[in-house]
């Protein structure tokens, strides 16, 4: 049976980083024109404009929105970049839900350009974030990434340098991190330690090489990961076994996921579009 698709907003920007608030919205952030949005029962309102470009998002222990600012980088098409003006340095910022934000963290760790990516709460109630760096950069330019860890009181350290551009991130019910690899095409699997630096991974789901692992989410006994450029989100099981995988229309890019009223709500980057099919 063909999988149907609702369109609930489209000429949007870049959207990324869907998340289901207490009153039903969904909100999202729009990259290429630096503002977090909501969406519900067909109005939509802009929750802030902020400086940069907002990228990963996801709700904090405290009721408020914490976003990854990459600084100012935002896809303005295939192949084509959007520099903001002014670009900022990258960070975590907190947004409420009354439109209020701040910037959470202070100067990040691993060299510049920092360009937090997405984020989780961990088990102990901070945030860790994917850094992928200079992903503009190419070749030997390119510093690899990092992940890093925020801190309650906004501090940040170094988890772990990585390579191949460090993406959509969660927290498996066996206590691991679970981090997508966009260049390499896989999910890395670290144990964790309450905040301590990691140790080697394990690889823990490889992809074929058309799947480039963006956001992700834990709903019930599956995650589900979108594959960017790939047009596609893997449904996998907790054993690490693809189970399904949606297709969502060449041309789409989805970039992240959440889940609300028994639908899986979908941001679609390069389509520009907030949509949504049943679970």
């Amino acid at each position: 049976m063909k999988r149907v698709f609702e369109t609930h907003v489209d000429g949007l920007g870049f959207p990324e980083g869907p998340v289901a608030l207490p009153d039903g919205s969904i909100a999202f952030v729009d990259l290429l024109h630096a503002r977090i949005r909501a969406w519900r029962d067909g109005d939509l309102r802009v929750l802030a404009e902020v400086p940069g470009a907002p990228n990963g998002m996801r709700m904090g222990p405290d009721g408020a929105l914490y976003i990854c600012n990459n600084g100012g980088l935002a896809p303005a098409g295939k192949g084509r970049l959007q520099r903001s003006d002014p670009e900022i340095d990258g960070c975590l910022m907190r947004l409420t839900l009354d439109g209020r934000w701040s910037t959470f963290t202070g100067p990040l760790p691993g060299g510049k350009p920092s360009r937090p990516n997405d984020l989780v709460v961990s088990p102990e109630g901070e945030f860790v974030f994917t850094d992928p760096q200079n992903w503009e950069a190419s070749g030997d330019d390119y510093l690899g990434g990092q992940l890093l860890l925020a801190r309650k009181d906004g501090s940040v350290s170094t988890l772990r340098k990585m390579t191949g551009f460090p993406n959509g991130l969660g927290f498996h019910p066996d206590g691991s991190l679970i981090v997508g690899i966009t260049l390499e095409h896989r999910y890395l699997k670290f144990d964790w330690e309450g905040g301590a630096a990691l140790g080697e991974p394990e690889e823990w789901v490889r992809l074929d090489d058309g799947f480039n692992p963006d956001g992700m989410i834990l709903h019930g006994d599956r995650f589900y990961a979108t594959g960017s450029v790939g047009d596609r989100i893997a449904v996998i099981s907790l054993d690490g076994e693809v189970v399904d995988m949606i297709d969502c229309g060449a041309g789409t890019d989805p970039t992240n996921v959440c889940v609300h009223d028994g639908r899986l709500w979908i941001t679609l980057g390069y389509a520009g579009a907030l949509v949504s099919t049943a679970l």
